[in-house]
C-alpha cells in the first residue's frame, strides 16, 4: 500500500526549496504504482522568471520519459499518483488531465482561491476525463496547516496582510 503521508512529506522537501529560492512554497512528487518516486518538482515562478513553472507542471515535465513513448508517438497512460503540498490550480489541473498518466492526486492543503481540481471534478468541464482521476484532499490536518502557514508567510512577506492562507491554521483537539 502506498503511504500518502510519506510522499506528501517528500513534496514538502521541494516546497522548502522553493521557499529558500524566494518563490511560492509549493512542492510535488510523482509516484508510480510500485511506490517509486519518478520525479520531483517545485514552484519556480520567481526563481526561473516563468509564470508556468508551478510545482506540478515541473514534476510532469521532468517525468516526460515515463509518460511518453517517444518512438511511437503515444501516451503511455501509466497509473501514477501526484502528491502536492497545495491543491492544483486550473493550469496544473489541466496539465494533470492532459498528461494521461496521473490517475490520482493527493494534496496537503485545499486552496479556496486558486484550487481547481475539486471544481473541475464537480463542474461540467471535461467531466468524462476528470472522472477518471481520483483525489484525496488534505488527508492530514497537520500537513494542511504546515502548507497554509508557509503560504501565509509567503503572502505576508509580499505585502498581502489579509490572505486566506492565514486563517484556519489550528489543529482541533
Amino acid at each position: 500500500m502506498i503511504d500518502d503521508r510519506k510522499f506528501l512529506l517528500e513534496a514538502f522537501k521541494e516546497a522548502e526549496k522553493s521557499k529558500e529560492e524566494g518563490t511560492y512554497p509549493i512542492g510535488a512528487v510523482i509516484v508510480n504504482s510500485d511506490g517509486m518516486i519518478i520525479s520531483r518538482g517545485r514552484n519556480k515562478v520567481f526563481s526561473d522568471c516563468d509564470t508556468t513553472a508551478h510545482a506540478e507542471v515541473d514534476a510532469i515535465r521532468i517525468s516526460g520519459l515515463a509518460m511518453l513513448d517517444i518512438e511511437n508517438k503515444r501516451f503511455l497512460k501509466e497509473d501514477f499518483t501526484l502528491y502536492t503540498t497545495c491543491e492544483p490550480c486550473p493550469m496544473c489541473s489541466c496539465s494533470i488531465l492532459l498528461c494521461f498518466s496521473i490517475k490520482r492526486v493527493v494534496w496537503a492543503a485545499n486552496d479556496k482561491e486558486m484550487g481547481a481540481m475539486r471544481k473541475f471534478k464537480e463542474g461540467p468541464h471535461f467531466l468524462d476525463r476528470f472522472n477518471k482521476i481520483s483525489y484525496d484532499a488534505a488527508p492530514f490536518r497537520d500537513l494542511e496547516i504546515r502548507q497554509r502557514k508557509m503560504m501565509a508567510e509567503w503572502s505576508i512577506s509580499r505585502g498581502f496582510k489579509d490572505t486566506p492562507w492565514q486563517y484556519d491554521n489550528e489543529i482541533e483537539e
